[in-house]
């Protein structure tokens, strides 16, 4: 980037090359190209003039081009297409949409911006500091775009907020100009020659120019300088408009500016007549001060009429003509503010016939052509006139002059902080006259140098005195405080203009991040996303938190700053604080519904905060395109989606995560079974709506947070396995079913671990078992019932590491991660299994009367039975629940396993005996079958004995042992029927016991059950 041609000599004029730097963005493209109109600011629609603030740069938005989203601009209609009162709606409802859509298209501009900000580079790096005063330019620019298609008859402190915040960017840029290794380089090289280049016949411009090359200090205060001068140029009201009162009060009519104090000419000249002499009234001629006085206070008026007789003679005008001299000196003081240059000036009061005020003031020195449009050419003066500059020091103190205004102008002109801040009113006024007092007084110090070198030609450096921050920073507390100013402080984005005048950079961020974590918790906006700490920041930080328009600019200046090496000490010292400020504008995106902008923000916090942050937000994305996109997102800036992924589990499930820490051994109380019939014949059924209902919020997010598993990859399974484990002991302790339904509808190890891993960890060892597939026409209750496969009698051996720490990617290191998940998804499958099974039983049981329903019914019954078959199968595993993976573990999944399996036991054995009554004797069989698992299972029995329910098993075996021993091998319907109702034969696969086809006669009461006890 070509330096920039300082306005010290081309006034506000200076040159900037055009190139960027930018990469192409990451940000999804969404968008359609803003329309011609909004690449160019119409001057007519409130559009700042582009050379301003030291900028020429016409085509700051020409690389790539802005866009908007493509459906920015449609308003939601939730009227009828036919009601009477659609239109009046939507113009009702217009300028609030409209007003939406512009700070959307911001938004949206601004991310779009520093994506293609490339940050992270060597802070020594020119590139990187070019690229950062193009972006600065660029946040300009959308500023003033936004203003342009904001409607004129927008509240005026609207439109006045984004002027200025389009001005404080380029006031930025410019500072940060001046701070730039190019530009230290230069002003130090420039330190060790300018000044011995210089002799006793260089010009003030060439004196002035070498003092600005030589100190980097000087350069920034006169950036500041040309800054507030071209606000107040462009925001005060017309300088007629100020002076309008006072020239009412002058009675010289509209338009008319007559020469000299006209109506004290008239009085001196009456003094002449009267006394008939025509030479000169003299103060001392007799009875003058009697008779030459003002009427309204009896002040003795002034005899002679030149500009510094009212000094000279003690006197005093008349009344109309010190109107119209307090216009005069308030005129020039307002063109002194605006930077008005000297032709400008001596312009206005030619006009006036009022030139020797001018030439008075100028300071007459010599008028360089290239100096001639330059606001500085009063300052550069002291070179060649010294002692216009003592005489105005003089004025400016002199306590005979009363009118503000013209001591302020002598205090301007000289540097006299304390007599320029006479006619302040505003905090800009304060900053104007205190960094024109730095800036004179920098330049004087250079003048001593140089009229030192003159006498010593060894004198060929110069070393600038350190800026005065400390005294800039001092305003900035009193500015805060004082009642005149206190608040004008609070207004929008003022904080942040007197904090960048006094780079007091890190203590704003800090403070401004204590007062976000603040107002997130007081509001409840963005509070997921940060701690409250103990400090709340001042009353000031506290305004501009809530403000939204500031926590975006606050964010983003942040993050230019932090990548250009500039807030170093914070970030080692309070980085938390500081990246509360990037964590507020998140959540001001997440409000807003910019998801996709997100990931790009996340990205800028440190990698701890950034998984806790889209951890808190991403639980809110439900959608699996949109969970897509962000995870493309993520992997796009170098978010490690894995840590997310777990964080977003650990946020959402904190309470339940303390739970389960602090779990202690101690009985289940949750149910899944119910008594059902009666007497001592009644057997053990699933709870009705077990696992049906609503889900509960918290339930909701909680299975919400592991669905992202899928994202993970191979080296973090063993943490996302652990997730979903945790959640199912959780809901099984808990006895949450419906959750556990959730669970298992939505995160299953088959399908997560295929999305994750290309690979069913379900089968670790082979592929999946073709399934069989029932025909519909089988006959009712001719089963063909396939025998309980013999359960694993001895266990594996222990692994001697912990299986999740376990080094290695391939399917049986993955397999063994998932285990306990594996088997806790097969239990909640069991249970859920059965629940269905005794939905459609009790179905059945309702409608047996109907033989049309019934028949349907028992064939959904056929169904459910072999899908409650083929879920419990994992539970006769002798190593189900059995392999934890530490003893903390150990203790959870041991009450589980003695709680739910004797649970799902008496459940399968009651659908098995309900079966053999309603489909098929066959089922009857199984019952037996199960109970010999049972016995040769040390798992099975021992969880029976430890929960205490072997009495309840024994029971329930005694009732299906009765029903086999009442089923006769030919049937019991019509003995007398022959082969044409003789009973189907029972089919049966090999090894199916035939010890229980037997013939037993109805008996005439029921077993004695306190016997077996």
């Amino acid at each position: 980037m070509a330096p920039i041609t300082r306005s010290s000599v081309h006034g506000r004029q200076s040159q900037l090359d055009n190139h960027e730097t930018f990469e192409e963005s990451h940000i999804p493209d969404e968008d359609q190209e803003m329309d011609d109109q909004d690449e160019e600011v119409p001057a007519h629609e409130g559009a700042t003039n582009k050379n301003k603030f030291l900028i020429t740069s016409q085509n700051i938005m020409d690389s790539p081009s802005f866009e908007t989203q493509s459906g920015a601009n449609m308003l939601i209609d939730t009227l009828d297409t036919r009601s009477p009162f659609r239109s009046s709606a939507q113009e009702m409802l217009r300028p609030l949409q409209d007003t939406a859509d512009r700070v959307s298209r911001q938004v949206e501009e601004f991310a779009k911006a520093l994506d293609r900000f490339v940050s992270h580079r060597d802070v020594a790096d020119n590139s990187l500091w070019e690229d950062a005063l193009v972006l600065l330019e660029r946040y300009s620019k959308i500023a003033d775009i936004r203003k342009s298609k904001t409607p004129a008859e927008e509240l005026v402190g609207d439109l006045e907020k984004i002027q200025l915040e389009s001005d404080l960017w380029i006031l930025v840029r410019n500072l940060l100009y001046c701070k730039s290794p190019v530009s230290l380089n230069d002003a130090q090289i420039a330190q060790e020659s300018r000044l011995g280049g210089l002799h006793r016949y260089s010009t003030n411009v060439e004196l002035w120019t070498a003092f600005l090359d030589s100190d980097a200090a000087a350069q920034e205060y006169e950036n500041i300088l040309a800054w507030l001068q071209e606000r107040a140029a462009e925001t005060s009201p017309p300088i007629e408009d100020s002076t309008r009162s006072l020239a009412e009060k002058s009675e010289r009519g509209d338009g008319i500016w007559s020469a000299g104090p006209i109506f004290t000419q008239t009085a001196v000249k009456q003094q002449k007549r009267t006394r008939v002499w025509s030479i000169p009234l003299e103060p001392s001629n007799p009875g003058l001060n009697r008779t030459h006085v003002r009427k309204v206070d009896q002040k003795p008026l002034v005899a002679q009429l030149d500009p510094d007789a009212p000094t000279r003679e003690s006197a005093v005008l008349q009344e109309q003509d010190e109107f119209h001299d307090q216009a005069a000196w308030q005129t020039y003081w307002e063109m002194l503010r605006r930077g008005y240059p000297n032709s400008q000036i001596q312009s206005w009061f030619a006009e006036r016939k009022e030139v020797w005020r001018y030439t008075t003031l100028c300071g007459c020195g010599p008028h360089a052509d290239q100096m001639i449009n330059s606001p500085w050419l009063r300052i550069l003066n002291f070179a060649s006139n010294s002692e216009w500059l003592e005489r105005c020091e003089a004025l400016a103190q002199n306590p005979v002059i009363q009118d503000q205004f013209q001591k302020a102008t002598y205090g301007v002109l000289c540097g006299d902080v304390g007599a320029s801040r006479s006619a302040c009113r505003s905090i800009d006024d304060n900053l104007f006259s205190i960094f024109n007092s730095l800036l004179i007084r920098r330049y004087r110090i250079y003048l001593q140098a140089y009229r030192k070198r003159l006498t010593d030609t060894a004198a060929t450096e110069y070393r600038p005195p350190p800026p005065s921050t400390a005294e800039i920073q001092q305003y900035v507390a009193l500015a805060q405080s004082n009642p005149t100013t206190r608040d004008e402080s609070h207004q929008p984005h003022k904080l942040l203009e007197l904090t960048i005048m006094s780079k007091d950079f890190n203590h704003f961020f800090v403070n401004m991040g204590r007062a976000a974590a603040s107002v997130a918790h007081t509001t409840g906006q963005g509070s997921h996303l940060m701690t409250r700490g103990q400090n709340e920041g001042t009353e000031v930080a506290m305004l501009n938190a809530q403000d939204q328009d500031s926590v975006r600019m606050i964010a983003h200046l942040q993050l230019v700053l932090r990548s250009l090496g500039l807030l170093q000490p914070s970030y080692a010292e309070h980085e938390y604080e500081l990246e509360n400020n990037i964590a507020a504008y998140i959540g001001l995106l997440e409000n807003w519904g910019k998801w996709l902008l997100i990931p790009l923000y996340a990205s800028k916090l440190s990698k701890k905060r950034s998984y806790h942050v889209l951890g808190a937000i991403l639980i809110n994305v439900t959608d699996r395109r949109e969970r897509d996109l962000q995870v493309k997102l993520m992997k796009q800036y170098s978010i490690n989606v894995s840590e997310v992924t777990y964080g977003l589990f650990s946020l959402a499930n904190y309470s339940d995560l303390q739970k389960l820490r602090k779990y202690k051994h101690g009985p289940i109380s949750a149910r899944v079974t119910v008594m059902g019939g009666s007497g001592k014949l009644a057997q053990h059924k699933v709870r009705p709506s077990l696992m049906t209902g609503e889900v509960t919020e918290a339930d909701e997010k909680a299975v919400r947070s592991v669905e992202w598993i899928r994202y993970v990859d191979a080296e973090n399974w063993g943490a996302a396995a652990w997730s979903v484990a945790v959640l199912y002991k959780v809901f099984l302790v808990e006895g949450r079913f419906i959750a556990m339904r959730q669970l298992l509808d939505r995160v299953r190890l088959s399908d997560m671990s295929l999305a994750a891993l290309a690979m069913n960890l379900c089968f670790a060892d082979a592929d999946p078992p073709a399934g069989t597939v029932e025909s519909e026409v089988e006959e009712l209750d001719e089963d063909q019932v396939t025998p309980m496969s013999s359960p694993t009698r001895k266990r594996k051996a222990a692994n001697s590491d912990h299986p999740l720490t376990r080094a290695g990617t391939d399917r049986q290191t993955l397999a063994l991660k998932s285990l306990i998940w594996k088997h806790l998804e097969q239990l909640v499958a069991a249970i859920d299994a059965l629940d269905v099974f005794q939905e459609v039983a009790d179905s059945l049981e309702q409608h047996r009367t109907n033989p049309s329903v019934a028949r349907n019914y028992k064939r959904e019954l056929k169904r459910a039975l072999e899908e409650v078959r083929q879920a419990m199968l994992p539970l006769f595993d002798n190593d189900f629940l059995c392999q934890p993976q530490d003893e903390m573990e150990a203790v959870v999944l041991n009450d589980i396993r003695n709680h739910y399996i004797p649970e799902c036991i008496l459940a399968y054995n009651s659908a098995l005996w309900f079966a053999g009554h309603f489909t098929s004797r066959a089922w009857l069989v199984e019952c037996m079958t199960l109970a010999q698992v049972v016995a040769e299972t040390p798992m099975l029995t021992n969880a029976f004995v430890e929960s205490g329910r072997m009495k309840e098993l024994v029971r329930a075996f005694a009732v299906d042992s009765q029903a086999l021993l009442q089923a006769t091998e030919q049937g019991a319907a019509g003995g007398a029927g022959g082969s044409a109702n003789r009973a189907k034969k029972i089919k049966t696969d090999k090894g199916n016991a035939d010890i229980w086809k037997v013939s037993w006669k109805e008996q005439n009461g029921p077993l004695d059950f306190e016997a077996m006890d």
